[in-house]
């Protein structure tokens, strides 16, 4: 049986398809639950600075911390479960995306060393724009909207906080708003990917 080269070009691009629908499949039912967790852990870390300031390092620094675990670890296995066979691009830009948070975080304390905030909302507010503008360019990088959306809203949000609203309510206008923005969002991919999903098995 012979196979037409314009036959053989459909089935490729059919399979380069399938396997495109998987991995935004696996990356879209991933995303969703780790920013919901993401948010019910700005939640609990503002709500907790405001009742415990005492403790805000030990609480931040616990609640990120494990937050980055589970963010790492599920990046892996989506990373493998995306590309089951073992493809050297794809592995580099693993690596890159870990090395890049990795280098801001790193850069971020070096940043607030040499600006020297005076108090905790300053820090709070630069750690998390700096933070948003990875959300912004990573958005770019894979044109992701939700990510590059997320970045910009949370970014106006903490800027209104930290202009507008006055200082004892920072924590509550963080907590819920950073908080609802994260779960919101994370919602809202989780719901439409199952939407999607089902749509497409039909």
């Amino acid at each position: 049986m012979n196979v037409s080269r314009e036959d053989a070009r459909r089935s490729l691009d059919e399979a380069e398809a399938v396997a495109e629908r998987t991995r935004k499949s696996i990356a879209a039912s991933h995303t969703g639950g780790l920013l919901m967790m993401w948010g019910v852990i700005c939640t609990a870390g503002y709500l907790g600075t405001y009742y415990f300031l005492e403790w805000v390092w030990h609480i931040w620094f616990m609640l990120s911390g494990a937050g980055c675990i589970v963010t790492f670890w599920v990046g892996w296995r989506q990373l493998r479960l995306a590309n089951p066979i073992k493809v050297p691009a794809a592995e580099r830009i693993g690596w890159r995306i870990f090395l890049f948070w990795l280098l801001l975080y790193v850069y971020m304390f070096i940043w607030l060393g040499i600006v020297k905030p005076r108090h905790g909302i300053q820090i709070n507010a630069f750690m998390v724009t700096a933070i948003m503008f990875a959300y912004i360019v990573t958005g770019l990088w894979f044109k992701s909207h939700h990510m590059f959306w997320l970045g910009i809203i949370v970014t106006g949000i903490t800027l209104t906080g930290f202009y507008l609203i006055p200082w004892n309510y920072y924590c509550f206008w963080m907590a819920a708003m950073v908080g609802g923005a994260f779960l919101i969002t994370g919602l809202y991919i989780r719901l439409r990917w199952r939407w999607c999903d089902s749509a497409h098995h039909k």
